[in-house]
């Protein structure tokens, strides 16, 4: 994990986040805040991996209306690929034990409600999409991407090096065939330069699977991609944060292109308190899809869907002044937050 976090440091001296206004006032965006409250650090790469399988363990029923004919195939294929994950990472281990079996059913159930309701109402997602998935957990959307759209591209984001050193795992079980998975710090690791990088990821064709840490997302290319998806992590990231990842969502994503979201309709305490979905309408994304359940009671999370209905890019400076303004203060996070007061109208 040490040459992730060399990147990151890297990227904060090269992007200016260790002074001035982006240190004292804005404070960086590559902060996962819950992630920095679960034990980690002393635990082994694969003891690193059960916490990220076992995030879920709940199961709710998939709603008719978001069914598809292909629902048991790909709930099939996510449990598979999940039971063959964990007995090549943990071959000694049975299943019982950590209560994986009941994750894996869990993930999968999780994961393929997720495809079908982005098949029911992205319907116009077909042949090969590039698809990036914010804040990929353990990276296993890319089961149901891989297999449901022919040739298709999938991009993990992710700013926890904790997160991307487990990602790494995943990503590369994962990848179909030797060579289709690219890893930007790997690139960095072997002294390519940025310009270098931004060939091998977005000039290749040769990659299924790309795997870049948030402080690359600049170097995606704009207006390339169909699809983005994040699940349970807009809640989880700082002020800075959240405008870096709709900044530069709103940037890569295609006019006519979609941005799904599956999270509580909650914002939590001591992260961030802007309302994403009123930024996205605000940026020119239209909600063109919901699902009427109650977190946690009928369903895992609300899903939604918004369409992007323009073409114009907001910059993260743009959104800082749009939705901090020129004094507030959100570099420490939490509670010390200092002059900020809502959402403009």
């Amino acid at each position: 994990m040490n040459d992730i976090v060399q990147s990151l440091n890297r990227a904060m001296v090269r992007q200016g986040w260790i002074g001035g206004d982006k240190f004292h006032r804005i404070g960086h965006p590559f902060v996962w805040v819950d992630g920095e409250r679960h034990y980690f650090d002393s635990l082994s790469d694969s003891q690193s991996i059960i916490p990220y399988i076992s995030m879920f363990y709940e199961q709710y029923p998939t709603p008719d209306e978001i069914l598809t004919c292909d629902y048991e195939q790909i709930k099939a294929h996510c449990e598979k690929q999940m039971r063959q994950f964990c007995k090549h990472f943990f071959p000694v281990l049975p299943l019982s034990a950590y209560n994986l079996e009941t994750n894996i059913v869990s993930n999968a159930l999780v994961r393929t409600q997720d495809y079908c309701f982005i098949k029911t109402y992205c319907n116009d997602l077909e042949g090969k999409i590039k698809h990036l998935d914010i804040g990929s957990g353990l990276g296993n959307h890319s089961i149901y991407s891989l297999k449901a759209w022919d040739n298709s591209e999938f991009y993990a984001l992710e700013a926890s090096p904790k997160s991307y050193a487990v990602q790494r795992h995943f990503l590369r079980f994962m990848s179909p065939s030797p060579g289709a998975y690219l890893d930007l710090i790997e690139c960095e690791n072997f002294e390519m330069d940025l310009q270098s990088i931004s060939v091998e990821l977005n000039e290749k064709n040769n990659y299924r699977i790309k795997h870049c840490p948030s402080w690359f997302f600049p170097l995606i290319q704009e207006q390339s991609i169909n699809l983005v998806t994040a699940t349970w992590v807009l809640n989880e990231v700082s002020f800075s944060g959240i405008l870096w990842l709709m900044s530069h969502a709103s940037r890569v994503l295609r006019q006519g292109g979609y941005f799904y979201i599956r999270d509580s309709g909650k914002l939590k305490p001591n992260r961030h308190s802007i309302n994403y979905d009123d930024l996205l309408k605000k940026i020119g994304f239209q909600e063109i899809g919901r699902l009427n359940v109650r977190n946690r009671i009928e369903y895992f999370g609300i899903p939604r869907v918004y369409q992007k209905n323009t073409d114009s890019i907001y910059s993260f400076d743009e959104l800082v002044e749009s939705f901090l303004g020129k004094f507030a203060v959100t570099a420490h996070g939490g509670d010390y937050i200092q002059n900020w007061e809502s959402l403009p109208d």
